[in-house]
């Protein structure tokens, strides 16, 4: 694993891509991209099994750890066979792994994520402008409780908490979002609300923070008619 590249308190570190530049090319190239009014359905039937998900560019925010992203079958996916995992167990308490989608980039829209009951953390990082600049939505697939992070020059403001237990085994997460209001549901019921103080244009993509191995199906990106 490449030694972090990003001076405290954040750091981010790219899973296979050992350079910053070669990050910072990246994020300016998504930066470039027109936003895109259609919705961009991620079901990863197609990909390879044991593969990294296609299309997806995969990072390390915050403290550094080894983290995996592996497209596998089991577990009854929303979209059978395929979902997405990220397979790496121990990894530290604060390490946010995340897998960016390509070529998308808005500000105001819906976002949603199947997600696998279980013992780890899972969500969506969204509207990133830059390696210390994102929102992420993470929930506990075990108890339900999410929190909604503002990450600002690496630096995390909690802009708001909410308790669903998930019920089912596979469960969707939705994020909508208009200028600074956000709200997000859990299978259809309301889960949290927000105010994003800095609203922005920017990346999106599955995220995990901690330990356990979390699973995602069904990543779909809706931005808003222009």
């Amino acid at each position: 694993m490449p030694a972090a590249c990003f001076s405290d308190p954040m750091t981010m570190t790219a899973v296979k891509r050992g350079a910053c530049g070669a990050l910072l090319l990246v994020f300016a190239a998504a930066a470039a991209v027109a936003q895109n009014a259609e919705k961009l359905r991620n079901h990863f039937d197609a990909d390879g099994l044991l593969r990294e998900p296609a299309f997806f560019d995969f990072l390390v925010l915050g403290p550094p750890g080894e983290a995996g992203w592996k497209v596998v079958g089991g577990y009854n996916p929303p979209s059978a066979p395929n979902h997405v995992s990220q397979v790496m167990p121990d990894r530290p308490a604060d390490s946010i792994a995340v897998a960016v989608r390509r070529n998308v980039n808005y500000r105001d829209g819906a976002w949603s994520l199947a997600l696998h009951r279980g013992s780890g953390r899972g969500g969506i990082v969204f509207r990133m402008t830059g390696e210390g600049d994102f929102l992420v939505l993470l929930v506990d697939l075990a108890t339900g409780e999410a929190r909604l992070s503002s990450y600002r020059k690496g630096r995390p403001t909690e802009l708001a908490k909410g308790t669903r237990k998930p019920r089912n085994e596979w469960g969707t997460l939705k994020i909508l979002a208009a200028g600074p209001r956000i709200t997000a549901e859990w299978d259809g019921e309301s889960l949290l609300e927000a105010v994003d103080p800095n609203p922005a244009a920017g990346r999106s993509g599955m995220a995990t923070a901690g330990p356990g191995i979390v699973s995602f199906d069904e990543f779909v990106l809706e931005p808003a008619a222009q």
